[in-house]
């Protein structure tokens, strides 16, 4: 299972996951649930994902972060 490279996202994708962010209204201490999750290495499936952090939702393909999602938007791909 691949493990996203968080230090070496390519730059349109960092900055893209910052616009989502800001344009949800995606708050630093919720995000600091996904700092702790970084911080846990977690693998992740190769093909589309998604994991919930109750306020937000992360989706992402493989080892690449792909979006962010308020709580009400719905998932695809596997929930991690």
């Amino acid at each position: 299972m691949p493990i996203i490279q968080w230090h070496s996202l390519p730059m349109g994708v960092r900055r893209h996951l910052f616009d989502r962010a800001r344009e949800r209204g995606i708050r630093v201490e919720q995000l600091e649930l996904l700092r702790d999750w970084i911080r846990s290495n977690p693998d992740v499936p190769t093909g589309s994902w998604c994991k919930d952090f109750g306020s937000f939702k992360l989706v992402g393909e493989g080892d690449l972060p792909k979006t962010f999602l308020t709580a009400d938007q719905p998932c695809y791909g596997e929930k991690i």
